[in-house]
């Protein structure tokens, strides 16, 4: 709080500045002759008044300040000694008084006690402006303060020509004194206005009352700057200003010794009032009847509650004994907890009441002894409670567990129960849970659900359900689980989370129906309607649905499909020779097979009789790819349904007819239509022989009839030995033949010798590519162990292609070492080459493979290096030997700058890769001369010689 300015001080700070300046601006008059008896009277009167006051600021401060203001105290004690035995000394020096200390008095000496004086009262105002407390008792301060004040009227009697003369007779005061007169005043003022500062930001009584002094004794002190005699009327004027202050210092101390503890006190009896009142308010509403009898037993203290509860008043039950006051029936209950208080021991009871007002009743006492300060019982403390509603709600409770009991047996004898914690984890189960799972309870518990998972819904589902009830909603579901025995049974759940405080699940129940039968039921039904019976495959009607599904998939995806119709050759003659009987087995073993040939995302159904449909997805994203990928289909199914089935001992060949119709996500047909569709397809292919696969679409037939008849040729030629491995030299700068690299031909028997270009990438898309790869590796490897006895061929190098999928086969490095062990063939003199392209798709396991035949010896080359996207990082992880520069780079040399330029980089890569470069298609000098040159290290091309048999191959040595 801040302390405002009083329009009391305004008057005060403005009346005494008005009034000395009028002092100082008129003449200086003597209101008394100097040495004149009125002179002596009058400034005794005041300088006696003034001791008095500072003696009473000193004895109020000594007896009365409180303790814990005592160090201020102290100062107080110190100062105003000083001021009073300085004062006193004064009054004493005074001209005309009797001599003082021996010497004669003069206004010089008077003016010596009187500057000593006021600088004392500018301590005891900076002390206390800075709160300084001096420690210790106050009976040392005060004698310091004696002695001090002797001290100083030992030196203005004895020895005053020590200091400057402050007066001159018939002169007036000294400029010295002048001077330290306004030092005083100024001295004063700064205090004045420090003590008011802190006192206003304060709301310190006190520290204003100190301000006020010092503000009039600043302007007090300007009255002694220019009087020229003792009896001038400014000199007397100042000294009332004094008295004045000191009366302002006594107020000071009278506030804090007087003053204020009264305060406190008062203050302290209305907190107390307040507090008893609040008390009493709190009691007076508390739902409670609080008593307290005397040592007879009688009421001399009750709530209000009382009143309420018995019908009468305070008054009539005052004094009266307790026994009497309660009902007969309530006081035979609780007067035995009444008198076990008595005697020291706190009781309580619980009776029924019938209040006049209220009603029946549920009370709960409690009976307290209130002892003395000698531990004797002085009195009984009661409180009585009124715990109907605590009964009332007892008896609900125990009837809704009651109804809860019935309830969960109900549950229990009809549904399956589990409840698990937040994470899933079982705490309880029923006994319809354990016998529908055929788990012990001490098998369940602790365990979670993974326990009776059937493994039949995909993990997605469990996702939903546990991010609904995570969510604190009840999840509704059909779920299939699995027995101990291994047997299903499904369920319709319920689940139900149950929340914590915080809003979230702290526990789950689980309640579920068995519906295994019903589930049964629906699946025999969908089996009978969307199956068929014979078979167990997808009917017409399915069938159709399915359709639907893959020619939206192709849209989604871009991709192509295929509808596949079969029809099985000759099957009448099967049911007219062996019966139907018969007929049906073989319809059942056609169904197996097909189920084996197709992969699980496609579709395999029986349209009726021997007619069966494929339905295939993803089978490219061209129509060429596509195409091709469906006639491999196709030529496997008729494969695997061509082989003798053996009906009831008998062998019996039923050989397939395929017809295909391609699908696209574009193509606005409906099931019928592409059925009609695949039918032509199929009548073309019995029309031309049976046992045959085609396709509807005119166009693509002719490539698919190709196609099929290299393949099937293919086939042959490899089943015949109709393939040859020839061989182009390798050489180095120094034209010597160093290695070959095996290259495959087809000696067909009517078109001749084929190359690879003709064949080979038709192979690349079967499953044909893998044999003949291990016929490649298995001659490679023959031809480098008949070479090994050969001085000329002996430290040669045979070099072969490796396909994709060979490579992409586990048993690839197998492979290899059973071709070296079978021919004996040194491993160091096979390379293996192989394509960035090959190497696009699972890059660690090709990795390890190659690493694993490199431990064996076995060599790996780079083909066609420049062609593909090889980076720095692809080509120092891959456990290469060299690479090959590819033959489109060499045919513009020396000549085309593009070229040049190439080579010239490959060529300087190989160094820091520590990799030997071979480059293929070397077909003139120049272009050998410069790659010669340039650090090329081996070269292949018809410069040097054509693929050709190994008995052709020429000597070590080629001719420049």
């Amino acid at each position: 709080m801040r302390l405002r300015i009083r329009s009391s001080d305004g008057f005060l700070f403005a009346g005494a500045a008005l009034l000395m300046v009028a002092a100082l601006l008129l003449p200086g008059y003597e209101l008394f002759g100097v040495g004149s008896g009125d002179l002596l009277a009058s400034h005794l009167l005041l300088e006696l008044a003034a001791v008095v006051v500072t003696m009473m600021v000193v004895i109020v401060a000594f007896f009365s300040l409180e303790e814990e203001r005592s160090p201020l105290a102290n100062s107080l004690i110190l100062v105003f000694t000083l001021v009073a035995g300085i004062d006193l000394a004064h009054a004493l020096s005074y001209p005309g008084m009797p001599p003082f200390l021996g010497t004669p008095n003069d206004m010089s000496k008077a003016a010596f006690f009187w500057m000593f004086g006021r600088a004392a009262e500018v301590l005891g105002f900076t002390l206390a402006l800075c709160r300084v407390r001096l420690p210790g008792g106050r009976w040392p301060w005060f004698l310091l303060g004696i002695a001090g004040s002797g001290l100083v009227a030992w030196l203005g009697g004895r020895h005053l020509a020590m200091f400057p003369p402050l007066f001159l007779p018939g002169v007036g005061v000294t400029a010295f004194k002048a001077a330290s007169d306004y030092a005083l005043c100024a001295g004063f003022l700064l205090l004045a206005w420090r003590l008011w500062r802190k006192a206003s930001n304060r709301g310190d009584d006190e520290m204003a009352e100190l301000a006020r002094a010092s503000y009039v004794l600043g302007i007090g002190e300007l009255a002694f700057t220019g009087y020229a005699s003792a009896g001038e009327w400014q000199a007397v004027l100042g000294h009332v200003y004094k008295v004045f202050a000191y009366i302002f210092v006594f107020r000071a101390i009278f506030l804090s010794a007087m003053r204020r503890p009264y305060q406190h006190l008062h203050a302290a009896q209305r907190q107390l009032e307040l507090k008893e009142q609040q008390y009493r308010t709190l009691v007076d509403n508390l739902p409670i009847i609080v008593m307290r009898l005397d040592l007879g037993l009688r009421l001399r203290l009750a709530s209000p509650l009382i009143e309420t509860s018995l019908g009468g008043t305070f008054e009539e039950m005052r004094g009266r004994p307790i026994g009497e006051i309660l009902p007969s029936g309530v006081a035979a209950v609780v007067m035995p907890a009444l008198e076990s208080a008595l005697r020291g021991q706190a009781a309580e009871v619980d009776y029924v009441f019938a209040s006049p007002t209220q009603g029946q009743l549920h009370r709960h006492l409690m009976a307290t002894p209130e002892r003395a300060g000698d531990g004797q019982v002085q009195h009984v403390l009661v409180i009585i409670q009124d715990t109907s509603a605590r009964e009332r709600a007892q008896q609900a409770l125990q009837e809704s567990m009651r109804e809860t009991r019935e309830l969960k047996a109900a549950l229990d004898a009809h549904a399956i129960v589990a409840v698990t914690d937040r994470r899933g984890v079982i705490v309880q189960v029923n006994n319809k849970f354990c016998e529908i799972s055929q788990y012990a309870r001490e098998e369940l518990v602790g365990r979670t659900h993974a326990v009776v998972n059937s493994g039949f819904h995909p993990k997605a589902f469990f996702t939903e359900m546990w991010a609904t009830i995570a969510r604190g909603e009840v999840w509704n579901g059909e779920l299939c689980n699995r027995a101990k025995d291994g047997s299903l049974y499904w369920v319709q759940t319920t689940i139900m989370p149950l929340l914590g405080a915080d809003g979230r699940p702290v526990r789950y129940i689980a309640i579920r129906a068995d519906i295994t039968r019903r589930k049964l039921a629906e699946q025999e039904a969908q089996q009978l309607a969307f199956y068929d019976v014979l078979t167990g495959l997808p009917n017409r009607r399915l069938m159709n649905d399915r359709l639907a599904q893959v020619i939206g998939h192709c849209r989604r995806e871009q991709q192509y499909g295929a509808l596949v119709l079969i029809d099985l050759d000759h099957f009448k003659e099967v049911n007219d020779t062996l019966g139907h009987a018969q007929g049906d087995a073989l319809l059942r073993l056609v169904a197996d097979r097909l189920r084996a040939a197709v992969r699980g995302s496609d579709t395999v159904a029986r349209l009726g009789g021997d007619e069966f449909v494929l339905l295939l997805e993803d089978l490219g994203s061209t129509l060429e790819d596509a195409t091709a990928h469906a006639a491999d289909l196709g030529e496997k199914i008729r494969s695997m349904l061509a082989p003798v089935y053996v009906l009831d001992g008998q062998p019996v060949v039923c050989t397939p007819s395929l017809g295909i119709v391609m699908l696209r996500g574009d193509l606005p047909l409906d099931a019928e239509e592409l059925l009609k569709r695949a039918d032509l397809a199929l009548y073309k292919a019995k029309d031309e022989g049976r046992n045959e696969l085609r396709f509807f679409d005119p166009a693509l037939q002719e490539e698919v009839n190709h196609r099929t008849a290299v393949l099937r040729d293919l086939r042959a030629a490899l089943e015949e030995g109709q393939l040859r491995l020839y061989y182009q030299p390798i050489i180095d700068a120094s034209r010597r033949v160093v290695g070959v690299e095996g290259l495959l031909r087809w000696q067909h028997p009517v078109r001749g010798l084929l190359s690879p270009g003709l064949f080979m990438p038709l192979a690349e898309q079967s499953p044909l590519i893998v044999p003949i790869g291990h016929w490649v590796l298995d001659t490679a490897c023959a031809q480098l162990a008949a070479w090994a006895g050969d001085p000329v061929r002996a430290d040669w190098t045979v070099a072969v292609n490796v396909s994709a999928r060979q490579l992409r086969m586990p048993e690839f490095v197998g492979g290899v070492e059973a071709a070296l062990a079978r021919s004996g063939a040194p491993p160091q003199r096979l390379r293996l080459e192989i394509t960035e392209s090959l190497l696009q798709e699972d890059l660690d396991d090709s990795i390890a493979k190659m690493q694993a035949l490199r431990e064996l010896g076995v060599r790996f080359s780079l083909d066609d290096f420049g062609t593909g996207y090889s980076s720095l990082n692809f080509l120092k992880r891959l456990p290469l030997d060299q690479f090959k520069i590819d033959q489109s780079f060499v045919q513009g040399l020396p000549d085309v700058v593009g070229d040049v330029a190439i080579i010239r980089m490959i060529l300087a890569l190989s160094a820091p890769l520590e990799l030997l470069v071979v480059a293929e298609g070397v077909e003139t000098e120049a272009q050998f001369e410069f790659l010669r040159a340039h650090g090329c290290h081996k070269f292949q091309g018809y410069l040097f010689g054509r693929p050709m048999p190994a008995e052709a191959l020429p000597g070590p040595l080629l001719a420049g």
